[in-house]
């Protein structure tokens, strides 16, 4: 949950806002709560395979870097996906390098 002092940030994909006023809530599904840098990586990995991903973090405009719980970043994707998400996201850890 989200304080109302922070300014929430999200990424989302055109199809899932067709009219500006549809809600969303129930169709997205938190899967991973990341620090950056492992947000980008997550987010690259699955964009690459198709899955559309709205991001949420806490900021506060007046401090310049985010450290600690504010800098903690939610990834959801559709519901509908979430199986091939966190199956992508367990090969690639378990990939050796």
């Amino acid at each position: 949950m989200f304080y109302p002092g922070y300014r929430c940030l999200a990424r989302y994909q055109k199809e899932d806002y067709p009219g500006g006023n549809k809600s969303t809530s129930e169709s997205w599904v938190t899967i991973e709560k990341v620090y950056p840098p492992q947000d980008m990586v997550i987010i690259s990995l699955l964009e690459s395979y198709g899955i559309p991903v709205k991001i949420q973090r806490r900021e506060i405009s007046q401090l310049p870097v985010s450290i600690g719980p504010l800098a903690e970043v939610q990834i959801s994707v559709p519901a509908n996906l979430v199986d091939e998400a966190k199956t992508l996201l367990q090969k690639a850890v378990e990939e050796p390098e």
